[in-house]
Formats: C-alpha cells, sequence, structure tokens
C-alpha cells in the first residue's frame, strides 16, 4: 500500500521514503523518546558499514549519546581525509566539536581538523588547532604525534629551529612506543637535513626506517625513501636523485598515498631540469600539479608552481614562466609558507632575469633571501642570484660580497650555481684565476651531472 500510494520506494539497501517529506512528516510526529530511540537503532543498524559512518555519527547524536557520536565523528572525518575529501571531514569534524565532547574526543577531532585546515592552505588555523590539542592529551605517544604534527607545520611558516625543538619534545614523549617515536625521528631527520646536520639527519632516518618496518608501516617507510632521495639531490648527486625521487613518488602511489606522490613527483621533474633535461621535466611537473590542484593542496601548489616556471624558463616560454612565477608567489604568500615563498621569488627572479628585467630580478631574488632565514639551500641559492644580477649591471663589489656568501653556505646542491656565481664575477674582473675557477667549477657540474649550470660555465670560457 505504502508502494502504491508512492510514500516509498524499494532500492538496492530495501525499501526506503519516496521523499524527504515522507520523512520530516513522519519524523516530526515522533516524540522524543522514541525519535531518539530510533536513532539509536539506527546507529547500531550501520555499525558495520563503513560507507555510511557520518551517517551513523549524526544517528548517535540523535540518540543523545554525545560521547560516542564525538568519537564516531572523528573515525567518519579521518575516513573523508584518507579519500581526500578535505572539506567533508572539515565538517565532520566541526559537527563533532559542536557536541562539546569530552577531552579526548574534542582533541581528535581537532587534530583532523588541524590536517584539514593545512591541506586547504591555512597553515595559522592549523596550528591554533593542534595547540589547543596539546593542551586536552596527556603525556605519551598521542602527544607526541600532535608535536610531530605541529614541528611539520612550522618547519615551513616559522622556523626550523623552533620546528627542531619541538621534535625534540616529540621523542620525549614518545618513549618506546615505536610508531610515535618513528613519525618524530622522520619528522626531526627532514629539519635535520635543511639545518645542515648531515650526520644526526642519517641516523634518524636509519632508526626511524627501523621502526617502521617493526610495525609494519609501509607509508612511513616510503616517507624514508622519500627523505633519503632528498638527501641525494641536497648532496648534489642530481642522477641519483632522479632515480630516488622516481621509487619514491611510485611507492606513494602505489600505497595511495596521493597527497605525498607531489613533492617527489614534482622535484624528480626539478632534477631532469638541473640535468639538462627541461622536455623531461615538464611531465612530471605538471603532473604533480594537476595532483596538488585536484586534492586541494595549496603547499603543493606552491612548491610545483615553483619548479614549472624554472622548466619554462629552460623552453624559452618566458610570458608562461613569469605567470607561473607570479602565481606561485601568491599561493605560497596566501598559505604563509616561507621557504615556498623564498623559492616562488627565485623562480620570479630567474624569469625576470632572463627576459632582461634585471632590476625587478634583483627585487625578486633581494625578496628571495629575505624569506630565507634558517633555509640554509635557499640562502645560498639566493646570494648566488644576487651575485648573477649584480655582475651584469657592473656592480661588481656588492656581487664579490654576495659570493663569498654562497660558496661557503647551504649544501652541495647550491654550491653549483654559487661556483657559477663566482666564475662570473672573476671573469668580468679579468681576474688571472678565471680560467681555474670555471675549469674547477665545469669539473664539479660534470661529476655531480648539474648540466644546467654547465652549459653557462662553458660559455664562460
Amino acid at each position: 500500500a505504502l508502494v502504491d500510494a508512492e510514500l516509498v520506494c524499494a532500492g538496492a539497501r530495501g525499501f526506503a521514503p519516496a521523499h524527504d517529506l515522507v520523512s520530516e512528516t513522519v519524523r516530526d510526529d515522533l516524540a522524543p523518546v522514541d525519535r531518539a530511540r530510533l536513532h539509536g537503532l539506527l546507529a547500531h543498524a550501520l555499525a558495520g558499514d563503513r560507507s555510511a559512518s557520518g551517517e551513523r555519527a549524526r544517528h548517535l547524536a540523535g540518540a543523545g549519546d554525545r560521547t560516542a557520536a564525538a568519537a564516531a565523528y572523528a573515525v567518519a572525518a579521518r575516513e573523508r581525509l584518507d579519500h581526500f575529501a578535505n572539506r567533508e571531514a572539515e565538517q565532520l569534524a566541526e559537527q563533532g566539536l559542536a557536541l562539546d565532547p569530552d577531552e579526548q574526543a574534542r582533541a581528535d577531532l581537532l587534530d583532523v581538523r588541524a590536517e584539514t585546515r593545512f591541506r586547504a592552505g591555512d597553515p595559522a588555523a592549523a596550528r591554533s588547532d593542534l595547540r589547543e590539542a596539546l593542551v586536552l592529551v596527556p603525556n605519551g605517544p598521542v602527544r607526541a604525534r600532535l608535536l610531530t604534527k605541529l614541528a611539520s607545520v612550522l618547519s615551513g611558516t616559522d622556523d626550523l629551529v623552533h620546528a627542531a625543538n619541538l621534535v625534540d619534545l616529540a621523542l620525549t614523549e614518545a618513549g618506546d612506543d615505536p610508531a610515535a617515536r618513528a613519525k618524530a625521528l622522520t619528522a626531526g631527520a627532514i629539519i635535520d637535513m635543511n639545518l645542515e646536520r648531515e650526520q644526526r639527519s642519517r641516523e634518524r632516518y636509519d632508526e626511524a626506517l627501523a621502526l617502521f618496518r617493526q610495525v609494519g608501516d609501509a607509508r612511513g617507510v616510503a616517507d624514508i625513501l622519500d627523505g633519503r632521495a632528498m638527501a641525494v639531490f641536497m648532496a648534489g648527486e642530481i642522477d641519483a636523485a632522479i632515480d630516488a625521487f622516481g621509487q619514491a613518488a611510485q611507492l606513494f602511489a602505489d600505497s595511495g598515498n596521493l597527497l605525498r606522490v607531489v613533492t617527489p613527483r614534482s622535484t624528480r621533474g626539478h632534477a631532469l631540469l638541473f640535468a639538462g633535461r627541461a622536455d623531461d621535466a615538464v611531465p612530471d611537473i605538471a603532473q604533480a600539479l594537476e595532483l596538488a590542484e585536484s586534492l586541494g593542496y595549496a603547499e603543493g601548489e606552491a612548491f610545483t608552481r615553483w619548479h614549472f616556471s624554472e622548466a619554462l624558463v629552460a623552453l624559452g616560454r618566458a610570458d608562461d614562466a613569469v605567470a607561473m612565477a607570479r602565481r606561485a608567489v601568491a599561493v605560497a604568500t596566501r598559505v604563509g609558507h616561507r621557504g615556498w615563498t623564498a623559492t616562488a621569488h627565485r623562480a620570479l627572479g630567474i624569469t625576470l632575469a632572463a627576459a632582461g628585467d634585471l632590476a625587478d630580478a634583483e627585487a625578486a631574488f633581494r625578496q628571495m633571501l629575505e624569506h630565507s632565514t634558517h633555509f640554509p639551500l635557499f640562502q645560498c641559492w639566493a646570494h648566488a642570484r644576487l651575485a648573477l644580477v649584480l655582475t651584469d649591471t657592473g656592480r661588481l663589489d656588492e656581487a664579490a660580497e654576495h659570493v663569498d656568501i654562497a660558496v661557503v653556505t647551504g649544501p652541495p646542491l647550491g654550491h653549483y650555481e654559487a661556483r657559477l656565481a663566482a666564475c662570473a664575477l672573476a671573469v668580468r674582473r679579468a681576474q688571472p684565476d678565471a680560467p681555474a675557477l670555471v675549469a674547477d667549477a665545469i669539473r664539479h657540474a660534470e661529476s655531480g651531472g648539474h648540466h644546467a649550470s654547465l652549459a653557462l660555465l662553458r660559455q664562460l670560457l
């Protein structure tokens, strides 16, 4: 009769009201006690259905079980995060927080919301959520994980020294918990690498890898391989880095961790560019940019646009390169990531210098230098690029000051451009040792596979 009256209809999961109006009418006619009882029955029926976790959370809230509902909202939000539905995850977390849950559930929900906000390019809000969550949790592994996440957020937006201190706190809180310790060690290894603490970085990577294997965390193992690829790149071993980044990107893709594919895929393109293979670089970088945009990953977008702009310059597409660099600056500035703001200005400076606009290129490189505090590689690059522009404009004494800093700052990857700047200055000054400097720089570039600087060095002969 109900079917004939078009009040219910049959579907793949049984009968359901044919119209929202039917559902609302039945619901509104129920007594509060009956309505709560039915919510509870529906929540129980949905307990095993992961695809309906958000709906189950709402039924638990309707049944009056706010503690269970808050926990269910956290579970549902994490599931949406795993599927890169960031906005849905944030909404579910906020619905759970609106229930005024207990401290444990509130901390869990704040943790989820922090991740959604970080992915969306709002690190300040992510920091706020993580700091509030830290107030709510007791000492131990959970607190260690939150401190590690906060360190990762701060490493790009504030400074690496502060982030390193947070990692030390996380390691203390982790104690003997292998999973929490492994994550803290991984974050610390990345920060140490950027602070040129190579030995400790390697030691932390090695220990973290052993712990991830101990607990069977495949994604953690992929994180370590990605970090080691970056260490190879920073050491100036271009060809080896190309292979290592390709392997790391594939591991992330195979494990379904699409967000983590962005960095190694794009950086592989950057390495290919340094290897003098701009045509091969573009597909990797374009794929990474498309993935970052599709996932709503603003930090990844800023990162990949930097790489893309440099590749476009190498291909002679000046107008496209400038537009790409300006977009990188805009996105990096919006998300407040100092590191990617620095590199976005690097890209802009390179594009402007290639177009002959040396005054604006100099301004861009000075902006890069301003944002490079506690980022030794970026400081090296900024000084080297400033020296090149100042040499071209005849301000040789100023150029020499930047060369002197560049050649002793940062990891080997930066020194290719530092040596290029030193050689350009020496040739411009007609220094007697200029041919020897150029020959030495060529030898280093050939050995490391840095063909981008090699071509420019040969022009100085």
